[in-house]
């Protein structure tokens, strides 16, 4: 008789432990868990060191098949290098698809003009992940997919003039993902778009020069631990001279977006 009360004892806590449903996530585990997820770096099919910038011939395209690929030296921080630093040189109206930019490299993609970037990846980016040296001003490159991670500043640098299309971009850990130059030797009326890119732990999304008619327009953006979406600058043509910060925040003239087109999560 003891051993069945004592087994009835068993089986009600039993069923009672079974009945305590686990604890729910806390709001900051789900958000860790999506900041996982959207930042983690494809696998890399191989890698590849190379000796010089490869580059890609006007109106070519270049497929890596997601194959790592560096210069296999050091990144020299913030201190700018040149065209022979790239690891791929685009010239205008080339392709780069399918391809994952190393952390052993200097100046990361260089594009002429007019280039399209698809499902591009930088494991670490240097100085800057990928430079619009020049482009005209009715021309327009296209980032599409892809993402960047560990940008002490810019992660995509615009000198020419024209616009730069970014899409479903994922960006983690950075400072910029998009600086029209503030301050170089030719400056130009530029534009920004960016449509369904993912942002956490950075500065900006956009700098951008108000008194060169700038203005980047933004729309399905998810940015967690951002500091600001759009900030005004005004630029300059002396090299010698740092830009300032003139404003920041949605202005419907330069700074392009509603709070629906903004979320967290």
């Amino acid at each position: 008789m003891q051993y069945q009360r004592l087994s009835m004892a068993m089986a009600t806590l039993i069923i009672a432990a079974t009945a305590i449903p686990n604890p729910a996530p806390t709001p900051a585990a789900k958000l860790a868990t999506k900041v996982n997820k959207r930042a983690s770096l494809p696998a890399s099919s191989g890698t590849s060191a190379l000796d010089a910038a490869q580059t890609i011939a006007a109106g070519e395209s270049f497929d890596g098949g997601m194959v790592m690929y560096d210069r296999g030296t050091s990144c020299t921080g913030q201190s700018e290098g040149g065209d022979k630093d790239a690891v791929f040189q685009i010239e205008a109206g080339g392709s780069l698809s399918n391809v994952i930019i190393g952390p052993n490299q200097i100046e990361g993609v260089h594009c002429q003009g007019a280039c399209t970037l698809t499902n591009v990846w930088w494991s670490a980016v240097c100085e800057d992940a990928f430079s619009i040296k020049k482009q005209d001003a009715g021309d327009t490159t296209y980032i599409k997919g892809g993402g960047a991670f560990g940008a002490d500043d810019k992660v995509i640098q615009h000198n020419g003039a024209g616009t730069v299309s970014i899409s479903d971009f994922t960006v983690d850990d950075f400072g910029k993902l998009y600086r029209s130059c503030g301050n170089c030797d030719s400056m130009y009326e530029r534009h920004v778009i960016m449509d369904g890119v993912t942002a956490s732990s950075g500065s900006e999304l956009a700098g951008i020069n108000y008194n060169y008619g700038d203005s980047a327009t933004f729309s399905n953006i998810v940015a967690s631990d951002v500091d600001d979406i759009c900030v005004t600058y005004t630029g300059t043509d002396d090299n010698n001279e740092e830009p300032s910060e003139y404003g920041s925040g949605a202005d419907g003239t330069y700074c392009i977006y509603s709070e629906s087109d903004i979320s967290s999560s």
